[in-house]
């Protein structure tokens, strides 16, 4: 029964392990605060970055209703509704521009990291417009 226990616990930490090292950049995202001030100035770069490269799949509004949407097999998220920090960073926002996640493509390599910084605060004002 102890040898049991003792596989048990060891197979736990490693798993424990393990995520912790595939979730490394993602821990390390959560906690990387936006470098660039929301200023207007800002948003209307990032405005410009969505436009080009965002609204197709998350429309105008970003609600997720772009003219790709439709065909695709899950519907884009609605980009008005993601919480504030500290409840979703915008690191880990950033995090998942970069990197990608299920059918959201990877940009990394095509948006500089001022780029996706411009695009959050882009990104958090449609949040703060749709309040109003």
């Amino acid at each position: 029964m102890k040898a049991k226990i003792k596989w048990l616990l060891i197979a736990a930490i490693a798993v424990c392990v393990g995520s912790s090292i595939y979730y490394a950049d993602l821990l390390r995202a959560a906690f990387t605060s936006n470098p660039i001030p929301r200023s207007a100035e800002s948003i209307a770069r990032g405005k410009s970055i969505f436009e080009h490269d965002c609204v197709v799949c998350h429309g105008p509004g970003g609600r997720g209703d772009g003219v790709a949407a439709a065909s695709l097999p899950a519907r884009p998220k609605d980009l008005t509704k993601l919480a504030p920090p500290p409840i979703f960073p915008d690191g880990v926002i950033a995090y998942r521009i970069i990197n990608g996640k299920n059918l959201m493509p990877a940009w990394r390599g095509m948006l500089s990291d001022n780029d996706v910084w411009d695009l959050i605060n882009f990104i958090r004002s449609l949040a703060t417009s749709n309040a109003k």
